[in-house]
């Protein structure tokens, strides 16, 4: 333990141990007041007042840990539904407690002052000694068992949220995941076809590739990446489909510098939308199709020209509905497709850095 953590625990300890002795200080002094044999003398130098309130202190600091033993056991066993069963420990403790301190006293009285008040309190049960147990009970059930047990509930709810955290993590890394292996096999099967067409162009692609692959290795641990870096990536990513389809794709980004700066975004998701508006949509060298990605407010809009295939690819559920999850994951809410008879529209949230 380090010479600072340990000052502030030893001043920590001891500012608990000042506050339990003047609570107990203050409730031998309730205490007198209700005891008749203290009544008739209450003055500053009452010398068996002070021993009392001493006694008192010094008890009540033995009971107060023994508290703690007792809600440190019983808490663990007894669930919030079964609080009651908690209370009843500390009550038949409060009862014993109490009823020992009025046995100590009453010798402690006898031995010291010759006197028998306390020692007639404890053989009959009177009402004193009823309100010294409730005010036992009280002081134990209050300060040590509610306090106890609050503190054991909020370390169970912290131990949820971490869970939580941790399940949702979890998620987030089986999408993220998902993205590897399914970029690389699409990538794989362009070059396949390239090989056997132009091995120039092959030697090429395989460059780029490296480079786009290395982006998702990096990128692998990060949920946000800045847009900036998203767009060199998607410019890569670009390259190998020009080389596949030549001038039948075209691209047009309008992004606010800041946006580009301080904006953030899950890992690929450009590079997603963009693949999913090739595979879904028709396109020639003739009839190129158009992809735009724009800045608005705090979000990107991604629109692309709607040409429907006439042998539509069966949907492989990892574009739009990555993206989505990713983002509710993220930050609690996804992303809107807003779809029209001539274009295909994604609007997508920008997290601000």
């Amino acid at each position: 333990m380090e010479v600072n953590s340990f000052d502030k625990y030893f001043s920590s300890r001891y500012a608990r141990l000042f506050v339990r002795i003047v609570i107990l200080y203050l409730i031998s002094t309730i205490f007198k007041s209700f005891d008749q044999s203290f009544i008739a003398d209450l003055s500053v130098f009452n010398l068996r007042g002070h021993m009392f309130s001493i006694v008192y202190v010094l008890y009540g600091l033995l009971a107060w840990e023994g508290a703690i033993v007792v809600a440190k056991w019983a808490a663990p066993r007894f669930t919030q539904k079964k609080f009651f069963l908690l209370a009843g420990c500390l009550l038949a403790y409060g009862v014993v407690a109490s009823y020992i301190f009025g046995l100590t006293y009453a010798v402690f009285d006898i031995v010291f002052f010759h006197r028998y008040e306390a020692w007639e309190s404890v053989s009959h049960f009177s009402w004193d000694l009823i309100f010294g147990t409730w005010i036992f009970y009280l002081l134990l059930l209050t300060v040590n068992g509610i306090m106890y047990y609050y503190k054991a509930w909020k370390e169970n709810q912290l131990q949820t949220e971490r869970l939580m955290r941790e399940n949702i993590q979890a998620k987030y890394d089986a999408l993220r995941n998902q993205i590897d292996p399914h970029f690389f096999f699409n990538s794989l099967s362009v070059l396949t076809n390239l090989v056997y067409k132009s091995p120039d162009l092959a030697a090429d692609y395989i460059t780029q590739l490296a480079k786009t692959y290395r982006y998702i290795l990096d990128k692998k641990f990060e949920n946000l990446v800045p847009i900036r870096t998203e767009l060199d990536f998607l410019e890569s990513y670009l390259f190998l489909i020009r080389i596949r389809h030549q001038n039948s794709i075209r691209f047009h980004a309008e992004i606010d510098d800041s946006v580009k700066l301080k904006g953030l975004i899950p890992p690929a998701t450009l590079q997603l939308l963009v693949e999913n508006a090739i595979k879904h949509n028709r396109f020639s060298a003739n009839d190129p199709l158009l992809i735009e990605v724009k800045s608005t407010g705090d979000s990107l809009v991604i629109t692309n020209q709607l040409r429907a295939r006439l042998h539509p690819e069966t949907p492989s559920g990892i574009g739009l509905e990555n993206i989505h999850k990713r983002y509710e994951l993220a930050i609690g809410r996804g992303i809107e497709v807003i779809p029209s008879p001539d274009t295909f529209t994604v609007k997508i949230p920008v997290i601000l850095s």
